[in-house]
Order: structure tokens, then C-alpha cells, then sequence
């Protein structure tokens, strides 16, 4: 029985409350899309006992029409400051959204609503059937031109820039390159265009050879290359048998069998470590 009393008294104090809450608006009729409503509602508390998580969100659209931008308290009273973001086919009568509210003590209080006007901008001829809803935005078309531009800019800078490293990298920077450097990539040229000629790789290995001794380098003078260029030294087997071979092809009667073009850049590219070294 107490039990029952109780729930009484507390929906009878919860509806005392929510009769004791009243609205005003600022204005009730005028209004166009755009405006602002500002909706004073009196309360029987003071603000400051309100749950403000029940309080309306902000930054939000209630209802099709009002957008809700601010709620300021002040004693006794909340301030709801509406945007009307919605226009009627025709002017008609409006109304704000009612909220429901809680204090700290868990009592309800409910904002009644309140009636305004809203007037359109249609022209009063025009039918409201007939009228092509549009969105609340409507997206410009961009203009990209500057972009396409910057972009052909860019694209003109890199193909130049590519061309400019090409022409350092495979004709003007090989002249500055040190012997087996040169060696190495020339015979890569070869290799890229299908043409792994031995002889041609095997005149290359010598000018890098000459080059690096300062002379003329033949196979019963291979102490000028080892004093010359002492970096080449564990290289030794390698090199004296590229030399024999090399005698045997081009001067003796019953050539040894000579180096192929793999084994050939296989020793550049060893020179190359090592002059990298020196």
C-alpha cells in the first residue's frame, strides 16, 4: 500500500511539473526561412538542478523545420535558440518540437510546444503541386583547369628531368667514370641489347687493364699492372689466365679455348669492387 502511494504522489508531482513549465517565442509570425526563433520556457526549478544530458542536442535539426543552435540558462529560465531551415509551399502554421527534461531529483518536466508562422518565398500563382523540390545545398561545379594545369607542369618537369639523367647517365657521365667503371657498363650495353660479343668484351677488359697501369699491359708484362695497381693483386689467377686466353685467341696457332662473355663481366665486376676500394 505505501508502495503504491508513493508511485501516486510521484506521477502526480511529475504532471504538477510539466503543467507549471511554459513557452514563449520571441516572434510567432513574420517568419522566413533563415530566421531565428528564440523560445524562452519557464520553469518551476532552477536551471542549474537540470540533468544536462537531457537537455535537446545541439547542432541538430528537430523536426523538419527548426534547427536547434544554442541553450542558454539563466535562474529559472532556458532560452532555445532555433534556425528555421525549411520553407512551406504556402504560409501555414507551424509548431516548435516539445522536449522532455529531467532534474537531479529525477522529476520529468516536458516543454510544450508553441505555434508560429512561416511564410513562403512562392509566388502566390504558383502551384504547389507543380513545384521541383530541390535539396537544402545545391554543389557547384569545380573548376580543375589549374590542377591540369599544374599537373601538365609537373609531368614536363619529370619527363625532362629523366631525359637530362639519361643523357648524364649513359653519355656524358661513362668519359668521368674510373676504368672498370666504364668497363662494366659498357659491357652491360651489350648485354642489354642482346649482343654478348667475346671479342668486344674482351677489347673492353683491356682498355680497362692499359688504362689503369698507365699502359700498354701484354701477358709476359703483367708485373707492370700488379706494381701499377696493387688492389688487383688477389685478382691474380684470374686476371693471368683472361691474359692467356686472350694471347692464345688472337695470336697462336692452336687457340685455348676461350673466356665466354658471362665469366668476362664476372671479372669486370670483381675489378670494379676492388677499384672502388683502392
Amino acid at each position: 500500500m505505501r508502495r503504491l502511494i508513493l508511485i501516486i504522489s510521484f506521477i502526480f508531482s511529475s504532471q504538477l511539473m510539466a503543467e507549471e513549465v511554459t513557452i514563449k517565442l520571441d516572434r510567432s509570425w513574420g517568419l522566413l526561412i533563415g530566421d531565428q526563433i528564440i523560445a524562452s520556457v519557464n520553469l518551476p526549478v532552477n536551471a542549474s538542478e537540470l540533468d544536462q544530458d537531457s537537455l535537446p542536442q545541439l547542432e541538430k535539426r528537430h523536426g523538419p523545420w527548426l534547427y536547434l543552435q544554442e541553450v542558454a540558462a539563466t535562474g529559472e529560465q532556458l532560452q532555445l535558440h532555433y534556425l528555421l531551415v525549411n520553407v512551406p509551399a504556402e504560409t501555414r502554421q507551424l509548431e516548435t518540437p516539445t522536449h522532455t527534461l529531467r532534474t537531479s531529483q529525477g522529476d520529468l518536466l516536458t516543454i510544450p510546444s508553441a505555434s508560429f508562422s512561416a511564410g513562403s518565398f512562392l509566388n502566390a500563382t504558383d502551384d504547389a503541386a507543380t513545384v521541383t523540390l530541390r535539396g537544402d545545398h545545391q554543389l557547384l561545379a569545380a573548376d580543375f583547369s589549374p590542377l591540369h594545369k599544374k599537373l601538365t607542369y609537373a609531368t614536363l618537369v619529370a619527363l625532362l628531368t629523366t631525359l637530362i639523367w639519361l643523357i648524364w647517365h649513359i653519355g656524358l657521365r661513362p668519359g668521368k667514370r674510373l676504368p672498370f667503371a666504364k668497363a662494366v657498363f659498357s659491357m652491360n650495353k651489350l648485354r642489354w641489347f642482346g649482343h654478348k660479343d667475346v671479342d668486344s668484351a674482351t677489347r673492353v677488359m683491356h682498355h680497362a687493364f692499359n688504362e689503369s697501369a698507365g699502359t700498354v699491359v701484354i701477358y709476359s708484362q703483367l708485373q707492370h699492372l700488379w706494381d701499377s695497381c696493387p688492389w688487383l693483386v688477389d685478382l691474380q689467377p684470374e686476371i693471368t689466365r683472361f691474359y692467356q686466353q686472350s694471347a692464345s685467341h688472337y695470336f697462336s696457332r692452336n687457340p685455348m679455348q676461350s673466356a665466354d662473355f658471362d665469366s668476362l663481366i664476372k671479372l669486370a665486376r670483381a675489378c670494379r669492387a676492388r677499384e672502388k676500394m683502392a
